[in-house]
């Protein structure tokens, strides 16, 4: 009875563990999309790159920062 008490345990923490992982993994991918909308912060250079995104298909120019190396993705289309 000890034994399948203490498996249980650890599922339950492994799929608390995954869930908040899921969850973050949205949230922090919302906040980036919403963020995209926006111009982009200061110290970056406009390139002559246009992304797709394959997901949603929306066209975004990159913008870089050469002194961190970010990336940063600004909506052309709506």
């Amino acid at each position: 009875m000890m034994i399948a008490t203490g498996i249980l345990l650890e599922f339950a923490i492994g799929l608390i563990l995954v869930v908040a992982a899921f969850a973050f993994t949205a949230w922090y991918r919302y906040q980036r999309l919403k963020q995209a909308s926006a111009l982009p912060p200061p110290g970056y250079e406009a390139t002559d790159e246009i992304n797709i995104d394959p997901t949603t298909g929306i066209r975004q120019r990159v913008w870089f920062n050469p002194r961190t190396g970010e990336r940063y993705y600004q909506k052309l289309d709506s």
